[in-house]
């Protein structure tokens, strides 16, 4: 899932991996949606915001919106 010093951040639903995208860009780091091809049933949908760099500050970023991220793969 994550490699190359990149890391994903896991949410509930494709809108809050969107939102958190969105965020996440308008705060200098690169992100992009993409669907996690295993999910576990803690993860609901299973998708993720893969991103290169900070991971703490992308955490809080997206904590801060109110968006949760339930797993962080790689990082």
């Amino acid at each position: 899932m994550a490699n190359n010093g990149q890391s994903v951040l896991v949410v509930r639903s494709v809108t809050s991996a969107m939102r958190g995208q969105k965020l996440l860009e308008s705060s200098g780091i690169s992100a992009y949606v993409q669907r996690n091809t295993a999910p576990n049933s803690n993860q609901g949908c299973g998708y993720g915001i893969r991103i290169s760099g900070d991971v703490s500050k992308a955490a809080g970023i997206l904590a801060g919106a109110g968006i949760k991220v339930v797993e962080i793969q790689g990082g």
